[in-house]
């Protein structure tokens, strides 16, 4: 049977205040009583849980992390990070996601903000929902991805376009592209938007145009990707062709549908990626891409939070993660 602190209050003829008070390391409590307290505490093995301790402290010991899906090596990573990094530093990790796109909310970990110190959040659209619940928010709050102007909060952000640029400056200065096809996840995605805007930046300054049939808004899904292909791969293949999918899922369906249609990757089309999840090593030809230290997003978002939780009056700290492109056989440098 678990030993509670009312079993320790009535061990050592004190009240349940008092055996709090020593717990957190209160110095109200005579040196004597206290003895009495702690060698209660130890004849009965008590343990208190740090929920409960977090609690009389006037916190919980509990942070948030929010995404907009957990689905996927993408999120995993950033969980793995964010987790690791929370427990060396002596805080519980509650995850949560946004279900659906356009939600208002991001995930019950708002809604039940009361539990927790602080959140990382990582939002893909940032609604007027969404903007007016960060505004209001009575917790230090950390932005994955993104900022939001005009509310006080730190933020880890992914140089996106640097990273674009130099994938861009790849494909056309190495491997010879001569026309660019965009697919993106929803067109009010943040990451597509950061993407494609890097990519026709990139492409005008290299006096390369982007047309507007070579862009197509899709969902970062692998099936989604493939049934495009599959429709229309053979009007994309041809000399200094190139397909620059916004994550790694997408650039496997269209390598998948090339293969099944017959076109050669990449004599035929080049393909690019995000992200340098696993996927991108497991397609033929592998896939060249932009790999984003995710782990690292993760923990940097709960280096910040837990900083700002002991400095509350800093200024806003912002952290910017370089990503690197990764070059493998997809985009044709191997050969050249």
């Amino acid at each position: 049977m678990r030993v509670s602190m009312s079993d320790v209050a009535r061990h050592a003829n004190v009240s349940m205040s008092t055996v709090s008070r020593v717990i957190n390391g209160l110095e109200i409590v005579k040196p004597e009583t206290r003895k009495r307290v702690e060698e209660a505490i130890e004849q009965l093995r008590y343990q208190p849980s740090g929920l409960a301790r977090g609690l009389m402290r006037g916190r919980s010991e509990l942070i948030g992390l929010v995404l907009p899906d957990l689905h996927g090596e993408f999120y995993s990573e950033i969980i793995r990070g964010a987790d690791a990094e929370a427990r060396e530093l002596g805080y519980g990790l509650v995850i949560s996601s946004i279900h659906k796109v356009g939600e208002d909310a991001p995930g019950p970990a708002i809604q039940h903000r009361g539990l927790l110190d602080g959140m990382a959040l990582m939002v893909s659209e940032l609604t007027d929902g969404i903007r007016r619940t960060l505004s209001d928010m009575p917790v230090p709050f950390v932005l994955l991805d993104n900022d939001l102007p005009g509310a006080p909060h730190d933020s880890v952000i992914i140089d996106q376009r640097h990273a674009v640029r130099k994938l861009m400056q790849h494909v056309i200065g190495n491997c010879g592209a001569r026309r660019v096809i965009f697919l993106g996840g929803a067109e009010s995605n943040v990451d597509t938007r950061a993407r494609f805007g890097a990519c026709r930046e990139a492409l005008e300054q290299s006096g390369l145009p982007l047309a507007p049939e070579d862009v197509y808004y899709l969902d970062f899904d692998y099936r989604t990707a493939f049934n495009l292909a599959a429709r229309v791969i053979p009007s994309w293949a041809g000399s200094g062709a190139f397909v620059f999918a916004a994550n790694d899922e997408m650039a496997a369906g269209v390598i998948a549908a090339a293969s099944q249609a017959g076109v050669r990757i990449p004599d035929d089309l080049g393909v690019v990626g995000f992200d340098d999840t696993r996927i991108a090593q497991l397609t033929h030809p592998a896939l060249t891409t932009v790999r984003v230290p995710m782990a690292l997003m993760g923990a940097e978002s709960v280096r910040l939070l837990c900083q700002r939780l002991q400095q509350r009056d800093a200024k806003p700290a912002r952290v910017v993660l370089q990503p690197e492109v990764v070059v493998r056989a997809s985009c044709g440098a191997a050969n050249k």
